[in-house]
């Protein structure tokens, strides 16, 4: 059985990212080709990222130890 999915169509890093580290985690095997980031893609990802770092939407490292202490 093989598993395509199209990278370039999950528009959000976050969601993308998090599901290539699931099919790692899954020890499932998969290839990717994902084109690479224009300039102005890469500088919108750099302005969402400080977006969100100023709304309060991360984690730091003591709550990712303490998340990960209740697996």
């Amino acid at each position: 059985m093989e598993l395509i999915i199209d990278f370039d169509k999950i528009k959000d890093p976050s969601k993308r990212e998090w599901l290539i580290n699931s099919l790692k985690l899954m020890h499932i095997g998969f290839h990717t080709t994902e084109k690479s980031q224009t300039l102005d893609e890469y500088n919108d990802d750099l302005k969402k990222g400080d977006k969100e770092i100023d709304h309060g939407e991360f984690t730091t490292a003591a709550d990712l130890k303490n998340e990960a202490g209740k697996w």
